[in-house]
């Protein structure tokens, strides 16, 4: 039964390391007065720097109950060009499904605004989002937690569970804040459970496709800064990248949430089939 134990231990790290790190901002801004650049760093460096040491350290003993030890490990840097996939793919499919939107009437164009009244906090935000979110969970969910699962079960239900398991984190964190007086760091409801949840199992089967974790990273990555910097903006202080009217509101974002995401399913699921026919024909 270590198995079990492996995916506890792994599951409370990113339960108690996001906790620990989401309210470490909220301390040193009380306590030193920290700007919010500052606060995003401290939670950045505490997330990465709990996570990534001691789930790489748990790796070695699911590697020992495996008894498999890859030469290349998911998370390796020699896989690091495939965090260029994961990026853009996810740029691609967000324009497509703005071309679509605007093709359909459905949203208009009015403007691009200037890389210099946004660039800065965007490249901020980059390292806070790697650091705080892609990296973090991708290393540990993606990561150490389905090759846990794929250990004992067959790779649909495997990525099955890991969503989940991905589930069930934002919930016990949010819940934990609740209860020691903390404002949750998102509102839970039933649409965010379904955006996360679809979310975790088109990070899990790009990770299946290319052997990597890099490519979950990137395209984890990527889509947070589009969603932060141009389809819900003015977040952050500064301008969005564009400006778009909207027919009907919110139907920009549904519909490049949406093409992100399911789309990258079904570009993982296409190539999947694909690369088992040609398997299965050799």
């Amino acid at each position: 039964m270590k198995w079990i134990l492996y995916i506890l231990a792994g599951w409370s790290t990113l339960v108690a390391s996001l906790f620990l790190a989401s309210s470490s901002g909220e301390v040193s801004a009380q306590l030193f007065g920290s700007s919010r650049y500052t606060q995003y760093l401290i939670q950045g460096l505490v997330m990465s720097g709990l996570v990534v040491p001691i789930i790489l350290y748990l790796y070695q003993y699911v590697y020992r109950m495996t008894g498999v030890k890859p030469n290349i490990p998911v998370y390796s840097w020699r896989r690091l060009t495939h965090f260029i996939t994961g990026v853009l793919l996810a740029i691609a499919l967000a324009s497509l499904g703005f071309i679509i939107a605007n093709f359909q009437g459905w949203i208009v164009f009015e403007n691009w605004h200037p890389s210099e009244q946004w660039f800065v906090a965007l490249i901020i935000n980059i390292l806070f989002a790697f650091f705080y979110e892609a990296l973090p969970e991708e290393i540990g969910l993606r990561g150490m937690l389905y090759d846990v699962l794929r250990y004992k079960f067959v790779t649909w239900l495997s990525v099955l569970l890991q969503t989940l398991l991905f589930v069930s984190v934002t919930i016990a964190v949010g819940q934990i804040q609740v209860l020691v007086g903390l404002a949750p760091g998102v509102s839970i409801n039933i649409f965010y459970i379904i955006l996360i949840f679809c979310f975790g199992i088109c990070l899990q089967l790009l990770r299946l496709w290319t052997g990597s974790l890099w490519t979950s990273i990137g395209f984890h990555l990527a889509y947070l800064e589009i969603m932060r910097f141009a389809i819900s903006p003015h977040q952050y202080g500064v301008p969005p990248i564009i400006t778009y009217h909207e027919s009907v509101p919110g139907i920009g974002a549904l519909i490049s949430i949406c093409m992100m995401i399911i789309g990258g399913i079904i570009v993982s699921l296409v190539i999947l089939g694909a690369k088992r026919f040609i398997w299965k024909s050799t």
